[in-house]
């Protein structure tokens, strides 16, 4: 018998993006978000076509040319996908947290745009932190879905193509910036998508805490990032004191001892706090003073964190916020988000392949990856409006592997089941077009219920 509490199946609103793209470009859009939730492991473009059977309906080479060829931006995808989470997720807030850090798509291939030996942070530990490829940097909104998870979820929306100077082809007519720059400019648009009433609060790694992002950032952005112990810190200065003769009064105060040097000083204060890194509770020392980075923030005062684990399960960690008003539970808490992104890069490489599209030219190798940001997002969309709705989902939970919650492989795995029946490339209401191939002649069979993750 079948059951009427089902979810909906997963689908796209195609009004919110129809002044993104021309009609035949929004066709192309809908059928590669859907297929690439509902494709099972490697997420090549081709995959992604015959798992939604787009080929039977109009030529191929029309999907590659959307991505190679057709003229759309991605930032106001972005724009339409951000301000969707913003209505569904945050009615109204008055502060928002951003994650930005970076990824590398590995890759094999002389002429792909962008590709070149860098850093790789994903590198098996022991080895070299080197690897071939292409590298975003990507910015995402930290959200917790209460009821669901405990969980912070970092939901990718935008990104930008970084390219090292070593690179044998580069985009054409693109100046070349830093990753530091390429945050800025995300920061910046996100800046202008959000009403004045609303802080951003952008978590960073050491990469990015830099005077080309602390200094340089648009009005009512905070952020939160990491100190290196060997930076040269002074107090700030006392409004009390006059000048002793000419000149302008000091901007700086004494100079104060490093943090690596603060850490062995016996007369550090040292608080402990019950705090939660990661999912799970721990004690930690903190102390917090205020101190000018001369370096990094110019004459604004920072609020600094020494954060030291006893168990020693952590390394020691200094951090920076520029709310000095900010408790160092808000400040260490604020910068374990930043956790949420790397979790976000593992799961839409291996769960919706963001590096496994074989691309060569400058548009396609900028936006492929994209396509797996955006299905992240709208998947855990979808998922948040049915479980409001009351929907059941009909989780198969292992015995010996009991789940307190749920996860976005979860979240997924129901996407993916509520949509085995779903036809593709056709409007709702409308007539479906004959496909080119005759099923009873054709050695064609459809094999992508089979390979749907139930």
């Amino acid at each position: 018998m079948p059951r009427k509490n089902l979810p909906e199946p997963f689908g796209i609103d195609k009004i919110c993006f129809q002044d993104c793209f021309t009609a035949p470009s929004l066709r192309h859009f809908l059928v590669l978000m859907t297929g690439w939730v509902v494709t099972v492991g490697t997420h090549t473009i081709s995959q992604v076509i015959l798992t939604v059977e787009a080929h039977e309906s109009e030529h191929f080479v029309n999907i590659y040319r959307f991505l190679s060829r057709a003229r759309w931006e991605p930032d106001r995808v972005a724009t339409v996908i951000f301000l969707v989470m913003l209505e569904t997720l945050f009615p109204s807030v008055s502060e928002l947290v951003l994650v930005i850090d970076d990824t590398l798509n590995n890759h094999v291939g002389r002429k792909i745009c962008g590709a070149a030996f860098q850093h790789d942070g994903s590198a098996p530990k022991g080895g070299k932190k080197i690897g071939y490829g292409v590298c975003f940097v990507i910015i995402g909104l930290a959200v917790r879905l209460p009821g669901i998870s405990d969980r912070v979820f970092c939901l990718p929306y935008a990104a930008r193509l970084w390219w090292p100077k070593s690179s044998k082809v580069k985009p054409q007519g693109r100046f070349y910036k830093t990753k530091p720059e390429l945050a800025l400019e995300l920061i910046a648009l996100t800046r202008s998508l959000v009403g004045p009433e609303i802080t951003l609060r952008v978590v960073v790694d050491g990469g990015y805490s830099n005077s080309t992002v602390v200094k340089d950032r648009p009005a009512g952005v905070h952020i939160t990032g990491k100190v290196r112990k060997d930076a040269v810190l002074y107090a700030p200065p006392d409004p009390h004191t006059v000048p002793a003769g000419r000149g302008r009064p000091r901007k700086k105060g004494a100079k104060l001892p490093k943090p690596s040097v603060m850490f062995s000083y016996y007369s550090t204060d040292w608080d402990a706090l019950f705090i939660e890194l990661y999912g799970k509770e721990t004690v930690v020392s903190a102390h917090q003073f205020n101190a000018i980075w001369y370096r990094v923030g110019g004459n604004e005062v920072l609020a600094i964190v020494l954060v030291r684990d006893p168990d020693e399960e952590y390394p020691d960690a200094v951090l920076f916020d520029p709310d000095i008003d900010a408790t160092d539970t808000e400040i260490i808490t604020r910068f374990s988000h930043r956790w949420s992104i790397e979790i976000t890069n593992r799961e839409t490489k291996h769960l919706l392949g963001s590096a496994d599209p074989q691309c060569r030219c400058e548009n396609s190798v900028s936006r492929a990856p994209l396509m797996a940001y955006w299905s992240y997002c709208l998947v855990v969309l979808w998922f948040v409006g049915q479980f409001r709705a009351g929907k059941d989902f009909l989780f198969c939970r292992a015995p010996w592997y009991p789940k307190k919650h749920i996860t976005f492989s979860d979240m997924l795995a129901a996407a993916r089941r509520s949509h085995m029946t779903t036809r593709f490339l056709v409007d709702h209401g409308l007539e479906c077009h004959s496909p080119k191939f005759n099923n009873a002649r054709s050695t064609r069979h459809r094999l992508w219920p089979k390979r749907a993750k139930l």
